[in-house]
């Protein structure tokens, strides 16, 4: 269905594209669209108020009534539980977090982010897409998967340097997956980005399957000496939210 995968295209262009906005001939010219397909797809968009229409810039851009559309998967019991949990866990260590849900490409996209009352904000905002490789999401993600998980996952890996320190042989990536279960938390050390330091837990679901991550990041100089007592809050809240959803983890997962 050609206008429903258009439709697709244009929503993902603006929410990944900066200034996310765009005009009608921006559409057209990136997704390789015709001029009056493409505003017949976007009439529809604006009348269900999916997008924005701004009539002195004549751009487009997304709007509430997607949200709107997405309520109850935005609403639901599992997120406000994991929501609960992870509030508290912001207020106990006063560290940001961020909350992404695994997509079929192996990327993660931004549903929620928690900021405590003293940290630093997080600027990622809500449907940010992370690559498959974002190293503590990756990992955090991988840890407790099937070896052939991590094996298929690998055969669609191609290097990407974030940083001086970012992993990028096979050999390094596989050692990091391990390192992640025996550790029992996800660990990056400025790897995917420059001076920070993100430890990141995946949450189950009831049939033992990964449904989020959550990732808590701060600068290595000013809490390498916390990464433990960060680390242990972060399983408790994970343990939390598994008791309250009826969740399935692991037997090698860390309990409290």
């Amino acid at each position: 269905m050609p206008a429903l995968e258009n439709a697709v295209a244009i929503l993902q262009f603006l929410n990944d594209t900066p200034p996310h906005e765009a005009a009608l001939v921006d559409l057209t010219a990136a997704l390789d669209i015709s001029k009056t397909h493409c505003h017949s797809i976007l009439k529809t968009l604006v009348h269900f108020e999916w997008l924005k229409f701004d009539s002195r810039s004549k751009t487009y851009r997304l709007h509430s009534g997607l949200l709107s559309t997405a309520s109850s998967l935005l609403n639901s019991p599992v997120l406000d539980a994991v929501r609960r949990s992870l509030s508290a866990l912001v207020q106990r260590i006063d560290i940001p977090c961020l909350l992404t849900q695994p997509m079929d490409d192996d990327t993660f996209i931004v549903i929620d982010k928690f900021n405590g009352p003293k940290s630093m904000e997080i600027s990622f905002p809500i449907g940010h897409r992370f690559p498959r490789d974002a190293c503590a999401q990756m990992r955090a993600y991988l840890g407790w998967q099937p070896p052939q998980r991590l094996d298929l996952w690998m055969q669609h890996w191609a290097p990407a340097r974030y940083t001086s320190k970012t992993p990028l042989d096979e050999k390094s990536i596989r050692a990091s997956v391990a390192a992640t279960r025996e550790r029992g938390y996800a660990l990056s050390q400025g790897e995917f980005t420059e001076g920070i330091m993100a430890i990141a837990l995946p949450i189950f679901d009831r049939d033992g399957q990964v449904s989020f991550i959550f990732n808590c990041s701060f600068m290595i100089d000013s809490f390498l000496p916390e990464e433990k007592k960060v680390a242990a809050e972060m399983i408790r809240a994970a343990a939390e939210i598994h008791r309250a959803t009826l969740a399935r983890p692991p037997e090698s997962f860390p309990a409290l």
